[in-house]
């Protein structure tokens, strides 16, 4: 369901605590936010469950946008009822279906929508990049650490590892041991010698957070 608007501040009122933005072919009311300014294009956000639907004009209501419309679209979520009410714009309203069945909602059925001004927010998109650190029983595996454990899984060896990350096998070795201490358990272990000789690699443990790192990290990855 869309809730994102583009819109174009035509005024900022701060004695009414309010702003006038175009939107569509509508006129609305919102609060007002930091650095908001008349001429200025903005995208804005109305979510679905704050829009009030009626049949018939409310009257005097602390809603400031009591917008006449008629529904477009109607579709049953798990939620209950996305209704689509063009007011200028195609806005969506999430109501119950025992609603949708009280108002004899169809497509066509004339109604208004009502919706707060301190319902309406700037939307930005969000530069940032979201990084997954693992917490242990003692402590924090960051970034840092899971690309340590990254490295040793792919290299075999911490004396491969410790090159591939650009460090000494001493601070390799210190950096294994501090990731054991906040885990709680070992994620590194040294392995005895032998036919294929001795050496350092990942626990059962190890792999697990590597794994459960990766899960996470492609769940942001798929985020809208």
């Amino acid at each position: 369901m869309s809730d994102r608007f583009d819109a174009v501040v035509e005024s900022c009122l701060p004695s009414a605590s309010l702003a006038w933005l175009k939107i569509g072919r509508a006129r609305v009311a919102s609060r007002l936010w930091p650095g908001i300014r008349a001429g200025q294009d903005a995208v804005v956000r109305i979510a679905p469950q704050d829009v009030v639907l009626c049949l018939s004009h409310p009257g005097p209501t602390s809603a400031r946008n009591v917008m006449p419309g008629h529904v477009v679209a109607l579709r049953h979520v798990p939620e209950g009822a996305c209704v689509t009410v063009d007011v200028g714009f195609p806005l969506v309203a999430l109501v119950t279906r025992r609603a949708v069945e009280e108002l004899e909602l169809r497509r066509g059925t004339a109604l208004f929508a009502l919706v707060k001004a301190t319902a309406i927010r700037p939307h930005a998109d969000v530069a940032a990049r979201a990084v997954v650190s693992l917490r242990g029983a003692r402590g924090v595996i960051d970034a840092a650490g899971l690309a340590f454990l990254r490295a040793l899984a792919g290299a075999g060896s911490l004396s491969q590892a410790a090159r591939a990350s650009g460090v000494t096998y001493r601070t390799a070795w210190a950096r294994a041991q501090a990731l054991n201490r906040a885990w709680g358990r070992p994620l590194v272990a040294r392995t005895k010698g032998g036919k294929g000789g001795g050496g350092t690699l990942l626990t059962a443990d190890g792999v697990a957070a590597i794994e459960l790192a990766d899960v996470l990290q492609q769940r942001i990855a798929d985020a809208p």
